[in-house]
């Protein structure tokens, strides 16, 4: 008697098993989805993807297709975002085609944000009769690209799984302390930096190192490809004076752009140029501890290039 009620409790169980929703997590950007991941690892019925090519990088301007569409659509969807502007391509097409999906930002509630103040003219702000004005912008979103604010990045994220899926809760919660006790050992490990290179002054293909330089106690002084245009003639002259001026001592690239203003300006003022990678792409089967690799990979360039 004993084998055919135990017969029956399995094929119950497989049956319940069977009918009960997955959840689908999708992220929009890959160091978002590297950290999701490591969250996530070995929770039961959870299924975690990318939502655009891995080596993408900043989707400010991505194009949802067809094929994206069709996947948002799914059932019990969590769609987890960056914010501050980065990828707010998803929000219209999500709402229409499935407007119960569970959608957080990584970003909110995060005070260590950085709010930068641009000039910009009568056609892109509201002044009025061609007049100047200050705009303080929606903030910095390349909180990723520093261990300091991926550390609050990760803790958004694990609270947000918590919230959405409580039978993982413990998983989610053990995971979250593994990982930030990592994120924490490369935030300390930067923070050596800041003391030896406090107020040096740096240039920078555009913002996305703004965080890492804080934390590195550097100053970015020039911004060399604004908004992903490169300088003309003159503007190249007027970099390198101010870069004499300002002592500006370090250039930093990105393997997601093409280093050759840096370069030009790199032999006109006689400074070095490095490379970092802030991780906002990366291979599509990229290991859990891809984003520890490539932070002590930064840190060891910086070190070896400005630590004497």
């Amino acid at each position: 008697m004993k084998k055919p009620l135990i017969f029956i409790f399995v094929m119950v169980f497989t049956i319940l098993a069977s009918g009960a929703e997955k959840l689908n997590i999708y992220c929009t950007t890959f160091p978002v989805y590297l950290f999701t991941r490591n969250l996530t690892a070995g929770a039961a019925g959870v299924n975690v993807e990318l939502m655009i090519p891995a080596g993408t990088g900043c989707p400010h301007d991505y194009v949802v297709t067809p094929q994206d569409l069709k996947r948002l659509s799914v059932k019990n969807l969590l769609v987890i975002r960056n914010g501050l502007g980065l990828d707010d391509f998803i929000l219209k097409p999500l709402a229409r085609v499935n407007p119960g999906a569970v959608v957080i930002s990584v970003s909110d509630g995060i005070k260590e944000v950085i709010h930068e103040k641009r000039s910009c003219g009568h056609h892109h702000c509201h002044g009025d009769h061609g007049k100047h004005e200050e705009k303080i912008s929606g903030g910095n979103p390349h909180l990723f690209a520093s261990p300091d604010t991926a550390l609050l990045v990760v803790r958004n994220i694990a609270a947000a799984l918590r919230k959405q899926d409580p039978s993982n809760a413990a998983l989610y919660s053990r995971a979250e302390e593994s990982y930030l006790k990592k994120l924490n050992d490369l935030k300390e490990k930067f923070s050596t930096l800041a003391v030896v290179l406090k107020g040096k002054h740096i240039a920078v293909q555009h913002d996305v190192f703004a965080y890492l330089a804080r934390l590195s106690g550097l100053h970015i002084a020039a911004e060399i490809s604004k908004e992903g245009v490169s300088p003309s003639a003159s503007e190249m002259r007027t970099m390198v004076r101010q870069f004499k001026k300002e002592n500006v001592v370090l250039i930093l690239t990105e393997p997601q752009y093409p280093d050759r203003t840096a370069l030009v300006l790199s032999r006109e003022c006689r400074i070095p140029v490095i490379e970092l990678d802030p991780v906002a792409s990366g291979p599509a089967d990229a290991a859990a501890d891809h984003y520890e690799k490539v932070m002590n990979r930064n840190f060891e360039k910086i070190r070896k290039a400005l630590v004497k």
